[in-house]
């Protein structure tokens, strides 16, 4: 876990106005982040938050209601601006500062090595979280 903690803090310091990247399960229990150390607060305040859970649950209602389950939700705040993509079953959290590249942040699963990443962690998170097995 750790070397794929420091695989997400390299790509820190190559995506100018990026500060944090936390990947959680939809219940918004955090299982990597990686933060510049200035800016490390924002993971904490994306989990106090309950950002992650609040974007499952608004998704599961929107599926619902006929209208599909978003993809990715962008919010601004005063302090940062957070984009999360649905990664079933993860949640992938981009933190920015205000005015970062949305796009960017955005389009951080169309990287190949990222969604490499990403996919190795998906196969060890079930997709039913109330499911004992983990797949190998």
């Amino acid at each position: 876990m750790d070397a794929l903690r420091r695989f997400f803090e390299s790509y820190l310091s190559s995506l100018d106005g990026i500060d944090a990247i936390l990947l959680s399960d939809r219940c918004g229990v955090p299982l990597i982040s990686a933060a510049l150390p200035e800016r490390h607060w924002t993971v904490d305040l994306v989990v106090k938050r309950g950002l992650v859970p609040s974007f499952c649950q608004a998704g599961d209602h929107a599926n619902r209601a006929g209208l599909g389950a978003p993809d990715c939700a962008i919010c601004q705040f005063n302090q940062m601006t957070v984009v999360q993509m649905s990664c079933q079953p993860l949640v992938v959290t981009v933190v920015g500062r205000p005015g970062c590249n949305i796009g960017l942040a955005s389009s951080l699963l169309s990287d190949k090595a990222f969604a490499e990443q990403v996919a190795r962690l998906q196969r060890v998170i079930p997709n039913d979280l109330s499911d004992s097995s983990v797949q190998a």
